[in-house]
């Protein structure tokens, strides 16, 4: 299947982007190898395996099911999935050492998703995998690809590019455990600067926006006709989160959560369906999507998050509440 599958890649990107590619000649037929790029939308393991070898590894997400016909792909190619969490999956990761062990080219991305963040936000695993394995790294910058689906469906063709950088030499350690921690996340610093040099400017400029950029939600709530602004804990968060599509898209295409007052900015919502929203959300992160906001955001952010939640569940049951409206809001700072 996998040769048939990167024939039918090459085929949906040359229809529906206009893609340049460069760097294919830094790119060996064997391994062992990690082939790491940055990762924006799920566009871009199509890019990839339109481009790499049919011998390539992937690592995909084991924490919920991919819509059609991303699940069923990526089922016909084999890919290693991994439960996306606060801690390492140590059969996933066993595997993947496994596999570069034997000499296997294996890509991945190292940012772990596709929810905007700046390009430093990025998880330590493949230099772990690099140090541990004595792997090199084929580095990958991935432009133009953020939000692409939206404007092939509206009928645009987006300029996209992937650049194949230079191989960089396996990640290296002192050998001493108290100061590997450091290491991996000075070497994981490096992998996405070296990442961050191939994109084009306006992607750059995206990565750099979103390191500077904060957040906030005004709440006004009405009580018959009269109306108020009220402070919600934690509404930073909330604010992320609304703002923020691919971080919130998840939760209601994949979970299909009823979430339209976080959707739906600035609009006059019953307090009914707020509430709704704000504890179906509730439930899911503690329960099928647990450890969603804390592998995403951090541990903090999470539990500001809840508290938001819990508030504006609160809010929403108050007798006399009839409309509440959420719009958030973003600045640079």
């Amino acid at each position: 299947m996998r040769p048939f599958l990167r024939g039918l890649s090459r085929l949906a990107i040359a229809l529906l982007t206009r893609t340049s590619v460069t760097g294919l000649e830094n790119v060996p037929r064997t391994g062992p190898l990690l082939i790491l790029g940055n990762h924006t939308s799920t566009i871009d393991p199509l890019l990839l395996l339109a481009f790499l070898p049919s011998e390539t590894e992937f690592v995909g997400p084991g924490d919920f099911k991919l819509l059609f016909p991303g699940e069923l792909a990526i089922r016909w190619y084999g890919l290693v999935r991994v439960r996306r969490s606060t801690q390492m999956e140590r059969a996933s990761l066993r595997l993947m050492t496994d596999l570069l062990k034997s000499g296997k080219i294996l890509g991945l991305f190292p940012d772990g998703g596709t929810w905007e963040k700046p390009i430093t936000d990025a998880k330590a695993g493949a230099a772990y995998l690099s140090m541990t394995t004595n792997t090199p790294i084929l580095p990958v910058g991935i432009g133009g690809a953020y939000r692409a689906w939206d404007r092939i469906a509206r009928l645009q063709r987006p300029r996209i590019t992937v650049s194949f950088g230079p191989i960089m030499p396996p990640v290296q350690g002192s050998g001493q455990r108290a100061k590997r921690g450091e290491e991996l996340d000075a070497a994981t610093q490096a992998i996405m600067r070296r990442i961050y040099d191939l994109l084009p400017p306006a992607d750059r400029a995206r990565y750099d926006d979103l390191a500077r950029r904060r957040y906030d939600v005004s709440v006004e709530v009405w009580r018959g006709n009269a109306h108020a602004m009220v402070t919600l804990p934690g509404s930073e968060v909330l604010a992320e989160l609304m703002l923020k599509p691919n971080l919130l898209s998840p939760l209601v295409h994949n979970a299909g959560l009823p979430l339209d007052p976080l959707r739906w900015h600035g609009v006059r919502f019953p307090p009914q369906a707020v509430r709704l929203a704000a504890a179906s959300l509730q439930r899911a992160l503690h329960a099928e999507f647990a450890d969603y906001m804390e592998y995403r955001l951090g541990a903090p952010k999470a539990q500001a998050l809840y508290a938001a939640l819990d508030a504006l569940v609160a809010l929403a049951e108050q007798p006399d509440v009839t409309r509440i409206v959420l719009t958030p809001g973003s600045y640079l700072e």
